[in-house]
């Protein structure tokens, strides 16, 4: 695929099993929010939330907002960076 983004797994990065599984994750399905996420991986909400943090800034994904139109919060999406 055109846009599949190839993170270097280089010795000097050291990712936890959590932190690995949400990179390959984000690879194979593009962008997820935290609740399918979570469903995905079988992981408390709390867990994710605290390795995509900590994965946004190592600068490995980031996350970005979309409105649907509708009343409410925006969803949250979080995807690898380019």
């Amino acid at each position: 695929m055109a846009n599949k983004t190839e993170i270097d797994f280089g010795s000097k990065e050291y990712l936890t099993p959590i932190q690995y599984n949400l990179i390959k994750t984000l690879q194979n399905g593009g962008p997820y929010t935290r609740k399918s996420l979570v469903k995905e991986l079988n992981t408390p909400r709390t867990t994710i939330y605290d390795n995509l943090l900590k994965l946004q800034k190592r600068k490995f994904i980031e996350k970005f907002s979309r409105n649907n139109g509708m009343r409410g919060r925006p969803l949250v999406f979080w995807k690898l960076k380019n």
